[in-house]
């Protein structure tokens, strides 16, 4: 019995070593092919942890018992240790087997299992190789190469299966290099900071810097890209991470030295693999007290993935950083999936807009919404609102215009050591760089009909003046009552004033009067369109005052008050999706 496994009654490791070797030599003899089917569950411990370790059990048993059933009569299937199984398949002829058999797993694997009352479900991630791929006796090699392709099944996401490769086999070389240089990067004086300045929206001056990870190794630089993942999975992250908390408040200290109040802050990200290390509070603490540094100076990014899992635990320690005095930001939000229950739960002062978003926020009325409303739910929290990846002055336009606070992009500046950051915020302080315009302005105009409109006349005018707009980039509001228009008009200087001189020089207008222009500080509407005050519509959410009015007040009259005229014309911004 020692051959077997005690839990699953499948082979053990030990078996199928034995299993495997002897299926190498028969394939060897008989001239036929031997494949490996490697199956890791996919996020077991979170069973473990939800429904016990018992039900665990019982949920592992199940498995097994559908991968025997699975398994060809004289196949060999084993449990290797935890959550990892195997198959030994002799005989095989065509890759399309191994393909359908891994299909076949998938599907059974995922199928709900009820354990101690309630259905659980769990996926997998399936490697497959062939002694094609290895020629080894013993099996070392092919268990290796079939567990490179678990990896990488793994790292599309899991709930899938992958055939080894041999490029599959050398990156996973690579990745073992990189690891293993990881772990001495610190040593070696390999790492250094970068510092991309975040900045005020609407000037471009510098309130902030997010540090960011670099190393180079003696055979170059390497990608964050590449071994921030190498590092989250190998371990190495969490006494990198305290390096760079600490470099993080080393910046603080000379900044604050150096310009006192008006120093920029610093904004530090913290990985999942962290945030789960039971003393990371302790150690950023000590961080802290040894440096000196000004915690509320100091913002801690993470992300909403990371709050997936065993969230209570990791509001913990959030809570602890607040207790510092450390501000918390949500990086990339509106790409994970996080509820608004668990944001109202954290004590998060910032939310950073992921740039996937703010891409096409110049061209996307899609990507406009998203940010629309995730700056309106930010303000509804009383939340600081930072735009990502911001590349062009029409995205900082658009981002202005939804009343962003910050943005950070190359548009202003790349990443940079620290001594640049320094040079950069010095000349902004002798006003040697001036700050970069956002451009936006509004205009708001009153002026008659030449002839009375009808509402198919309004609806064709409304059509053609809406394309118009978005392809300018205007956002504002037309209003037609008692034969008189009132119209604002937002967006980039030039757009605006373009488009004002058609409107002046229109059939349609007569007495175009301009009541106020001026640079603006945010859009107030987040679209164009056009109301008939007179229309039910447009009432829906108030008093109907038609029967009270004995002089009703015109458009030009208004507009003899600049500020009532704002007024009124903004009040409507609730109904400008009509």
């Amino acid at each position: 019995m020692s051959t077997f496994d005690v839990l699953t009654g499948l082979a053990d490791r030990a078996a199928f070593r034995e299993g495997l070797r002897s299926a190498l030599q028969r394939a060897l003899r008989a001239n036929a092919q031997v494949a490996l089917v490697l199956i890791d569950l996919d996020g077991f411990q979170t069973i473990n942890d939800l429904h016990g370790q018992d039900n665990g059990d019982a949920l592992l048993r199940e498995i097994g018992r559908r991968l025997q059933h699975l398994a060809r009569a004289g196949e060999l299937v084993a449990r290797l240790g935890a959550d990892e199984f195997a198959i030994i398949c002799e005989q095989v002829t065509v890759p399309a087997e191994l393909a359908a058999l891994a299909e076949r797993i998938q599907l059974a694997v995922q199928a709900p299992a009820a354990i101690g009352g309630v259905s659980a479900v769990v996926t997998a991630s399936i490697g497959l190789a062939t002694a094609n791929d290895a020629a080894d006796e013993d099996g070392d090699l092919l268990l290796s190469f079939a567990a490179t392709a678990v990896q990488a099944a793994r790292a599309t996401g899991g709930n899938g299966w992958q055939f080894f490769d041999p490029q599959m086999h050398q990156r996973a070389l690579q990745r073992m290099d990189l690891a293993h240089g990881l772990q001495l990067a610190l040593e070696r004086n390999e790492l250094a900071p970068r510092f991309q300045p975040i900045v005020d929206a609407g000037s471009g001056r510098i309130v902030g810097a997010e540090l960011l990870l670099r190393w180079f190794p003696q055979q170059g630089e390497v990608s964050p890209v590449e071994f921030i993942p190498i590092a989250e999975a190998s371990g190495a992250i969490i006494p990198i991470g305290a390096w760079v908390f600490r470099q993080a408040c080393l910046a603080e200290r000379d900044w604050h030295r150096r310009w006192g109040a008006a120093a920029p802050y610093v904004s530090v990200n913290v990985s999942v693999r962290q945030l789960d290390d039971p003393a990371l509070a302790d150690v950023f603490a000590a961080i802290l007290a040894e440096t000196g540094a000004d915690p509320r100076r100091l913002l801690v990014e993470i992300t909403e993935s990371m709050l997936m899992a065993d969230i209570d635990a990791k509001l913990r320690v959030l809570a602890r950083f607040a207790d510092m005095g450390l501000r918390l930001a949500m990086d990339d939000f509106g790409t994970g999936y996080s509820s608004l229950g668990q944001l109202a739960r954290l004590p998060v002062d910032v939310l950073k807009i992921d740039r996937s978003f703010i891409k096409d926020i110049a061209e996307s009325g899609e990507s406009r919404a998203v940010v629309e409303a995730v700056v309106g739910l930010g303000r509804a929290l009383g939340l600081k609102l930072v735009a990502e990846g911001v590349e062009t002055a029409a995205q900082q336009l658009e981002l202005c215009g939804y009343g962003c606070d910050l943005i950070q992009g190359y548009y202003f500046y790349r990443p940079m050591p620290a001594g640049e950051l320094v040079a950069a915020f010095e000349r902004q302080a002798l006003n040697v760089e001036p700050a970069k315009d956002t451009g936006l302005y509004f205009l708001l105009y009153v002026s008659e009909a030449v002839a009375p409109l009808s509402r198919p006349q309004l609806d064709q005018l409304l059509q053609r003046t809406r394309v118009n707009n978005a392809r300018a980039g205007l956002t504002g509001c037309l209003l037609y009552e008692n034969e008189r228009f009132m119209q604002m008009l937002e967006g980039e200087h030039g757009k605006v004033m373009e488009t004002f001189e058609r409107i002046r020089a229109s059939h349609l207008h007569d007495n175009v009067r301009v009541v106020i222009h001026q640079r603006a500080k945010r859009r107030v509407f987040t679209h164009w369109s056009m109301l008939l005050p007179d229309d039910a519509a447009a009432r829906r959410h108030g008093p109907d005052f038609r029967g009270r009015q004995v002089q009703p007040m015109r458009f030009d009259a208004i507009a003899g008050d600049a500020q009532v005229c704002y007024a009124f014309i903004t009040a409507y911004v609730p109904d400008v999706k009509h």
